[in-house]
């Protein structure tokens, strides 16, 4: 019986592998992060899009970005749509010299057409009130202007002008 045990002994002994199981190859973890990507058009210091102050009417339209001219009594120079956003640009003495934007708009710091006169206030804590809205005059020599259609709490346009000059009467 002592031959029988020491032959199964030598036959479970020689069926365990003593080496160690082969290395597995090593992993990669990519972390992703989701970013919201703002396409909402930027009114800022000089215009927005292609559109910007000073450009006279054959620059403007030569940006793609104005249509044809339109007007009505409460302008008090020559106004052209604005094509990426509802809006206009007035020429005056042959170049831009107003802005609007009514809608899908921001400026850069972030008050969007929609926001609130608290919005307006934590962004523009300077900010003066004229008869028909807000100004907030910017480094570059010109003002932001803020509308809030009937005095209500929803900013529902904004201007960009230099301080003497403005399109509607």
């Amino acid at each position: 019986m002592k031959p029988v045990v020491m032959a199964l002994l030598a036959l479970v002994l020689t069926a365990c592998d003593p080496a160690p199981p082969p290395a597995l190859p090593p992993v990669t973890i990519t972390v992703s992060q989701t970013v919201e990507v703002d396409d909402t058009p930027v009114l800022d210091a000089r215009g927005i899009g292609r559109v910007r102050l000073g450009m006279t009417s054959a620059e403007l339209q030569a940006t793609g970005e104005v249509g044809g001219p339109v007007g009505g009594p409460e302008f008090s120079c020559v106004v052209y749509a604005l094509k990426a956003v509802r809006g206009w640009v007035g020429v005056e003495g042959g170049v831009a010299v107003d802005l609007r934007v009514e809608s899908s708009a921001r400026t850069t710091e972030g008050l969007r057409i929609g926001d609130s006169r608290a919005r307006m206030h934590e962004l523009y804590p300077r900010v003066e009130q004229f008869p028909h809205g807000f100004d907030q005059s910017l480094d570059a020599g010109e003002r932001y202007r803020f509308f809030f259609m009937d005095a209500g709490n929803t900013l529902t346009g904004i201007g960009l002008s230099p301080p003497d000059r403005s399109c509607l009467n």
